[in-house]
């Protein structure tokens, strides 16, 4: 039992100390299009218990070398929270999973790697990688759609993902974009592939034929919504008919896909018979030697059994200090981390500040109208306090709608995060983005991150930055390493994100636009400090 008891507590202190990953983690699965994450546990069991006879899974090495892994992700995991990167947060978990085993069961776990790697995919994708592959998938399977819609006859106009059957305009919104089907083919490929492939190649044809299979069944759901309007139908492309046609659709890319594999399987039918032959031989010949404790076959599994009882005897003997101290440690650890987990990131040196309540609805010549945003979108915002305004000018045919969410600490799941996916979709595209600089009144030149969207003859020129504890940053990445910094030597992880957004009107060149837009944002800045203390 003490063998037992060891690896139990590992597990226990494991599961207590980090229970808010997790729960950031089953949050995360459930959310958008991650809901096969859910399988990936009982699927891990499961192939652990395929190699329950051969593994030994009660077997313990205590590998000291395991150590170096599990503390890395440990700080992996203390850098994701710190610098709001919740992808980090779960490799961390992944990966410290894999230091642990790698300490109990030394470098037999490799001998795990293909479940290991079905369990990697309990981290659901990084929401940029996520919304770059959500918003490629929605145009991909668009402009098919529409092929395929102009092959069938119907007359039909695309602007991004909208689809204009003239009757009515099909969106093809973010859950409709065909990544819930991507990821769960990607790990049906490799499970076809390990249980029905066994040339490396054929394997590689099951991955590479999931992208574009993900891209064609999607457009397919599309096409055929688009023909139930056509001809009427508009009810059965709606509500249960809708969630139906995505399962089928699914069901038949899978179906599809394990055509390929068994197609790819039949190609070496003419050799499977002879080597099945060759096998049933070479089975009766080994049952031939097996037969009476005198053959050869049992004499080494005897001495193989002999060998094992004496090593596991010897280890009973052995001391308990290895495994014990290396419990202790391990526990320690995954205490520490835990508590520095929830404590850092909400420990703040925050200094006075004035609410948003009394920002300026004048700065220079522009008055605004304030608006308060919906719940929904505060909640995804995560924001402790925000100002919300249009601003006008008289003669100035441009409005500037402004938007500052302040954060009184940042972590995972409350933070400022930038604001390019919230355009995509709608038919909007982005056509280019740069650092544009403006001077203020005081003659501090201020760095701008400044995007340009378009639709048909709609242009927008938008700008942001991340004005954290007295810096002005345009990256995103350079935002995440001054969170972990100042977490650590200020003792604070507040700030904001300034998003000012102007509509072009026709005809005005995109040097009037950034002119325009940069002396309100200069004017603006001056008053940001009263709000975001530096």
């Amino acid at each position: 039992m003490m063998k037992l008891a060891l690896p139990g507590l590992i597990t226990t202190i494991f599961l207590l100390a980090f229970l808010p990953v997790f729960q950031k983690l089953v949050y995360r699965w459930g959310s958008g299009d991650n809901s096969y994450c859910y399988l990936i546990v009982p699927l891990f069991i499961y192939l652990c218990w395929e190699k329950r006879k051969t593994f030994e899974f009660g077997r313990f090495s205590w590998n000291l070398w395991g150590l170096i892994p599990v503390t890395l992700s440990v700080l992996m995991m203390v850098a994701g929270e710190l610098g709001s990167m919740e992808t980090l947060l779960f490799i961390g978990i992944w990966s410290c999973i894999v230091g642990v085993m790698l300490i109990l069961y030394g470098l037999r776990l490799r001998r795990l790697l293909f479940p290991l790697l079905i369990l990697a995919f309990i981290v659901p994708l990084p929401p940029f990688v996520n919304q770059m592959l959500t918003f490629n998938l929605k145009i991909a399977a668009s402009t098919l759609s529409v092929m395929m819609l102009r092959l069938a006859g119907v007359s039909v106009l695309q602007e991004g993902n909208i689809i204009d059957l003239g009757i009515t305009q099909l969106q093809m919104v973010d859950a409709c974009s065909g990544l819930r089907y991507f990821m769960p083919l990607i790990l049906m490929s490799l499970l076809l592939g390990l249980f029905f492939c066994r040339r490396f190649w054929q394997k590689a044809v099951l991955l590479v034929i999931v992208l574009p299979l993900s891209i064609a069944v999607n457009a397919l759901r599309v096409f055929a919504t688009g023909m139930l309007h056509v001809w009427g139908h508009s009810e059965l492309a709606e509500s249960f008919f809708h969630d139906l046609s995505g399962l089928v659709i699914f069901l038949l890319a899978g179906a599809i896909l394990f055509g390929f594999a068994m197609a790819m399987r039949g190609l070496r039918i003419g050799g499977i018979r002879e080597e099945v032959e060759a096998q049933s031989s070479k089975v009766k010949a080994q049952r031939g030697e097996l037969k009476g404790k005198g053959s050869r076959e049992g004499k080494k599994i005897r001495i193989l059994d002999d060998k094992k009882d004496r090593v596991e005897e010897s280890s009973k003997l052995q001391s308990l200090k290895r495994p014990v101290l290396i419990t202790v440690g391990l526990c320690l650890l995954f205490a520490v981390s835990g508590y520095a987990l929830q404590k850092f990131p909400s420990a703040t040196n925050l200094p006075a500040r004035k609410s948003f309540e009394s920002f300026p609805m004048t700065i220079g010549d522009w008055h605004a109208k304030r608006h308060f945003l919906s719940q929904e979108i505060l909640d995804s915002l995560w924001a402790d306090d925000y100002v919300s305004a249009t601003y006008y000018k008289e003669k100035l045919p441009n409005t500037i709608n402004l938007l500052i969410p302040f954060y009184e600490y940042q972590g995972t799941r409350h933070t400022a995060h930038a604001p390019q996916s919230c355009m995509l979709g709608g038919g909007w595209a982005m056509i280019g983005s740069q650092e544009h600089v403006v001077k203020t009144s005081s003659g501090t030149a201020l760095t701008l991150m400044t995007t340009i969207w378009e639709k048909g003859d709609m242009r927008i020129l938008g700008s942001y930055f991340f004005f954290q504890r007295g810096r002005v940053i345009t990256s995103p990445w350079m935002n995440k390493y001054w969170l972990m910094v100042d977490a650590f030597t200020r003792r604070r992880t507040d700030g904001a994100l300034v998003r000012a957004e102007m509509t072009l009107v026709p005809g005005q060149s995109m040097e009037a636009g950034y002119e325009v837009l940069g002396k309100f944002v200069s004017k603006m800045y001056e008053v940001l400090p009263e709000y975001v203390p530096e």
